[in-house]
């Protein structure tokens, strides 16, 4: 995810990443061991509240969601952020969104 966010630096898009289950603790932990750093948000579902909402059935699963909160993509398993077919839609989704800021 690091690297996809780094070629969409300059664009308007963020990935936020969801832990689930653990406390901030272990988040913490766990988040220390990248080097370098992540630079986008993780936050906490601790209470796995957000991953009843979402249906989540297995992890991880991973969402790209629109300006609007409706999931346009949706990916069961480890995926790499930066492959081809998810960066074309994760593009196709900026592209969309500065159309749709034009009409406005």
């Amino acid at each position: 995810m690091q690297v996809a966010r780094n070629r969409l630096a300059a664009e308007p898009f963020e990935f936020i990443a969801v832990n689930v289950g653990e406390d901030a603790g272990q988040v913490a932990a766990f988040l220390q061991r990248f080097d370098p750093s992540l630079v986008f948000p993780v936050l906490l579902d601790d209470n796995m509240i957000v991953t009843k909402q979402w249906k989540v059935r297995a992890l991880p699963t991973s969402y790209i969601v629109d300006r609007a909160g409706r999931a346009r993509y949706m990916a069961t398993g480890a995926r790499n952020f930066d492959a081809p077919e998810v960066f074309s839609v994760i593009r196709a989704l900026i592209a969309e969104n500065a159309t749709a800021e034009q009409d406005d």
